[in-house]
């Protein structure tokens, strides 16, 4: 199967060449302190939610997962790394998206002693709000930022959260799981956390898309859209399909799908 870019895919101009791989941090929070080297110092400093642990030993995993994604993607020359996340609460503000909070937090520590030029590899998603859209729009501004879709995507998260990814997420996107890597680490409140999680797998299962009112994301203050659907034109028929807001699948072909060429 051939699917064509279109000419104003064909007009974008990567920004990163010589990468095929993605790495993606889903960012759950945004930081509001003065300094982001000691972001993991004062749970205070976090615009936080309501189900989320304000405590020192929270915050320390949020920037672990930073680290790891940094450390991931800078060993391996051929990946770019996406800090996803859109803005949170109006308490947190409109200026700072959790996504590029992360980022700052990365740069303030001096990328966790990698190598600098690393730093160009490294970017920000700022529009997701559940796990579906961190993976879905990382892969469209892999797009943006390259022109091709990546060939390898690993997660930074919770490892409760795997599953919920590997065969939800994944399925919903048509993205094979053998080209999908995910990093998971211990919760703080790891049984509440379960709990939760077991309730989001079974909201994605029934909508696996998350656009109804059971799964659908509350985390858009300034009602903010993606821009993806103007830019990412071989998802053209996915975006239709999306619009009717379907409890099934999309059973046609995606660009990364298998025996699909995209030219």
């Amino acid at each position: 199967t051939v699917m064509r870019l279109s000419v104003q895919e064909k007009k974008i101009v990567p920004a990163v060449t010589d990468v095929d791989e993605l790495v993606v941090v889903p960012a759950r929070a945004v930081y509001t302190g003065s300094d982001f080297a000691k972001a993991e110092e004062d749970p205070s400093d976090w615009a936080l939610e309501r189900d989320q642990t304000s405590s020192e030993e929270y915050v320390r995993s949020l920037v672990e997962h930073i680290e790891i994604g940094v450390r991931e993607a800078a060993k391996n020359p051929n990946a770019a790394l996406v800090f996803s996340g859109g803005k949170s609460t109006r308490d947190a503000g409109a200026a700072m998206s959790r996504a590029s909070s992360y980022w700052q937090v990365a740069r303030a520590n001096d990328w966790f002693g990698v190598d600098a030029k690393f730093a160009s590899r490294t970017f920000t998603e700022e529009h997701a709000n559940d796990g579906f859209e961190h993976a879905l729009f990382s892969v469209c501004r892999f797009f943006q930022l390259t022109r091709k879709f990546p060939s390898k995507i690993t997660v930074v998260g919770f490892h409760v959260e795997r599953a919920r990814f590997e065969k939800l997420h994944l399925d919903a996107m048509g993205y094979s799981w053998s080209n999908f890597t995910y990093i998971g680490t211990a919760a703080v409140n790891e049984n509440e956390l379960a709990t939760r999680e077991a309730k989001a797998r079974d909201a994605f299962a029934r909508d696996p898309y998350g656009c109804r009112s059971d799964v659908a994301a509350t985390l858009d203050p300034f009602n903010e859209r993606a821009s993806y659907r103007s830019t990412v034109k071989s998802l053209d028929a996915f975006w239709t399909y999306l619009d009717a807001c379907p409890r099934r699948r999309f059973t046609g072909h995606f660009p990364w799908s298998p025996g699909v060429a995209l030219i």
